[in-house]
C-alpha cells in the first residue's frame, strides 16, 4: 500500500479565470502576486492560491461521489452541498456546523476525513465551548508561473441582458455591464497526499486500532482522493467553468510515492531542473512515475497521464 504521495505539475493554461479572489463591485480581477526569480529579482504576475486548488479537489471528490462512481462513500450535509461547513448537518432547512467526536466525524464524511475541519463554537447557557481541529491529509502549493516564461492577462467587458421590463423600469430590456480579467501562461504547482493518515484518528494514542474506518473503506477513500487529482489535471478547475474553461495543455507530471512513510515535498516545476533536484531530494526507496519530455534513470516514464493514475490505483488495491 502507498503510504505517501506527492505530485508536481507543469501545464499551459490559456484564457483562464482560475479565481475570483479580487472582486470590487462589478469588476472581477485576477489576483497578482509578487515573487522572486532564481536570481532573486522581483516579478509580478497572476497566481492562484492553494486554497483555490484545494477547493477544486474537494469539488472533484464531491462530483465523483454524488454522481455514482463512489456512491457508497459518505458525505456530511455540508459537503454534499459543497459548502465549507464541516462537519455540517441540515437542521430546519439550514446548514449548521455540528460538534462531533473525531471518530464519528471521520466515519460520516470522507471530506471531513481528508480535507480536515475546524470546530470553534462559543459556550451556550453557561456550558463549555467546543474546540476541535482535524488537519488536512492533502496539501497544495500556490499555482505559480514557471520562471522564464511570459504571462499575460487582460480585462474584458461582459454584459447581461434581461427582457424583464421591471428591471429597466419600463424599458424593453435591462443591461448590466461587468468586467472580468482572464490570464494565460505556463504554470506549476505541487501537492502531497498523506495516504497513511486517511481514516486515522489523531487522538488514537495507545489504541489497538487507530483507524476509524475498516481497510476496505479506507481504500475507497484513497481512490477517490487520487482520482480527484486526475480530474483537476484534465482542466476541471476554475471559477467560471460555464464560460471560461481553461485551455489546458499538460507539459510535465511527476508523481513520487513511498510505501514506508512521509516524503519531502517535491521541488516546484516553476524552477529549472526541478526533476533532477526532486529525485536528489527523495529517499532511495521512492518510486517516480513521470510523463513529459525529460528523462532520468530513476524515473518510470509513462506513455500517458492516465497510465500514471492507473498504476497508483493498482498499488492501492494491493
Amino acid at each position: 500500500m502507498i503510504s505517501f504521495l506527492t505530485l508536481a505539475v507543469k501545464a499551459q493554461l490559456n484564457v483562464h479565470d482560475l479565481n475570483n479572489e479580487a472582486v470590487a463591485g462589478n469588476v472581477t480581477d485576477i489576483r497578482i502576486m509578487d515573487f522572486l526569480d532564481e536570481e532573486g529579482r522581483r516579478i509580478e504576475a497572476p497566481a492562484v492560491s492553494g486554497r483555490m486548488l484545494k477547493h477544486w479537489h474537494f469539488d472533484a471528490m464531491n462530483n465523483l461521489i454524488m454522481r455514482g462512481t463512489y456512491s457508497s462513500i459518505p458525505l456530511c450535509d455540508g459537503c454534499k452541498a459543497k459548502e465549507p461547513i464541516r462537519p455540517g448537518e441540515l437542521k430546519d432547512n439550514k446548514l449548521v456546523q455540528v460538534a462531533k467526536p473525531e471518530s464519528e466525524a471521520i466515519k460520516s464524511c470522507v471530506v471531513c476525513d481528508i480535507h480536515g475541519f475546524l470546530i470553534a463554537q462559543s459556550a451556550q447557557d453557561k456550558t463549555k465551548g467546543v474546540s476541535s481541529r482535524r488537519t488536512s491529509r492533502i496539501m497544495f502549493s500556490w499555482l505559480m508561473p514557471v520562471l522564464g516564461t511570459e504571462t499575460t492577462y487582460k480585462q474584458v467587458v461582459h454584459t447581461r441582458v434581461s427582457q424583464q421590463q421591471e428591471m429597466a423600469e419600463g424599458e424593453g430590456a435591462a443591461q448590466m455591464i461587468f468586467n472580468k480579467s482572464y490570464a494565460s501562461g505556463i504554470y506549476a504547482f505541487v501537492s502531497a497526499l498523506d495516504i497513511e493518515r486517511i481514516g486515522l484518528k489523531d487522538l488514537s494514542l495507545g489504541e489497538d486500532n487507530p483507524y476509524a474506518v475498516p481497510e476496505d473503506k479506507r481504500k475507497e477513500r484513497i481512490k477517490v482522493a487520487i482520482e480527484a487529482l486526475q480530474l483537476m489535471l484534465s482542466g476541471q478547475l476554475g471559477a467560471s467553468l460555464s464560460h471560461a474553461l481553461p485551455h489546458q495543455n499538460p507539459i510535465e507530471i511527476l508523481v513520487t510515492y513511498s510505501e514506508k512513510g512521509p516524503l519531502p515535498f517535491p521541488v516546484s516545476p516553476m524552477y529549472t531542473d526541478f526533476l533532477n533536484k526532486t529525485i536528489g531530494l527523495m529517499p532511495k526507496d521512492s518510486v517516480f512515475l513521470y510523463w513529459g519530455n525529460s528523462s532520468h534513470e530513476k524515473i518510470k516514464k509513462m506513455n500517458s497521464i492516465n497510465e500514471i493514475f492507473a498504476e497508483l490505483m493498482n498499488k492501492v488495491e494491493k
